[in-house]
C-alpha cells in the first residue's frame, strides 16, 4: 500500500500547472531595450522548465497612480511603465524560486503571478454571466447606462457595470448592444 501512495505523490509532483505573469517594467528603459528585457524575463521562466502558452509584448502605458521603486537607497516614482504578460505551464515546485528571480529582476516595477487555466480567458468588452437560476444570460457593457428594467423584467445582477441586454438562453446570443441605443429604447 505504501508503494501506491508514493506513486500517486510522484505523479502529482510531475503535473505542470498553468500560471500567468502580468508585469510592469520601469519606463526609464529605452524602447529598443524593452524587447531584450522581455526576452530575458522569458528566459528565466524557460530555464525552470516553463512552456509558453501565450504572451503579449510590453507596451507603454500611463499608470492610474504613481508607483515607487527603491533601488540602492534611491527612490523613484513612476507615472508610466511598460505593461506586458505571459502565460506559461510549469512545475509548481519551480514557482517559489522563479518568483524570487522575478522580484530581483532589474527592470521590474511590479508584477502579479497567478495560477490560471490553459484556455484563453480574455473576455474583452463584453462578458456573459448567468443572471439567475432561470437561465438568462446577461451582457455587461463597458460603460454604465441608466436603469432600463421594468418591474416585470427586473433581475438583480451582482456586477459593477450596467446591464445592457437580457436574452433567454434559448435565443442565439445577439450582437453587442450599443449602450446609447439601449438607453434610447428605455426612455421610449
Amino acid at each position: 500500500m505504501a508503494k501506491k501512495v508514493e506513486l500517486i505523490e510522484e505523479d502529482q509532483q510531475l503535473e505542470n500547472r498553468v500560471y500567468e505573469l502580468g508585469f510592469h517594467f520601469v519606463s526609464t528603459i529605452v524602447e529598443d531595450e524593452v524587447a531584450v528585457q522581455f526576452s530575458h524575463l522569458k528566459s528565466l521562466i524557460e530555464k525552470r522548465g516553463g512552456q509558453f502558452i501565450a504572451e503579449e509584448m510590453p507596451k507603454f502605458k500611463n499608470l492610474a497612480y504613481p508607483i515607487s521603486k527603491t533601488v540602492k537607497a534611491d527612490r523613484k516614482n513612476y507615472l508610466t511603465s511598460y505593461f506586458g504578460w505571459v502565460k506559461f505551464e510549469i512545475n509548481p515546485e519551480e514557482i517559489v524560486p522563479l518568483e524570487k528571480e522575478i522580484k530581483a529582476f532589474g527592470p521590474m516595477l511590479r508584477f502579479l503571478l497567478i495560477k490560471t487555466v490553459k484556455e484563453n480567458t480574455f473576455l474583452g468588452a463584453v462578458a456573459e454571466i448567468k443572471a439567475d437560476s432561470s437561465s438568462k444570460i446577461v451582457k455587461i457593457a463597458d460603460e454604465p447606462v441608466e436603469d432600463i428594467t421594468t418591474e416585470d423584467d427586473a433581475t438583480e445582477v451582482p456586477a459593477e457595470d450596467a446591464v445592457a441586454d437580457v436574452v433567454s438562453s434559448d435565443d442565439a446570443v445577439s450582437e453587442i448592444v450599443d449602450t446609447e441605443k439601449v438607453a434610447d429604447i428605455a426612455t421610449e
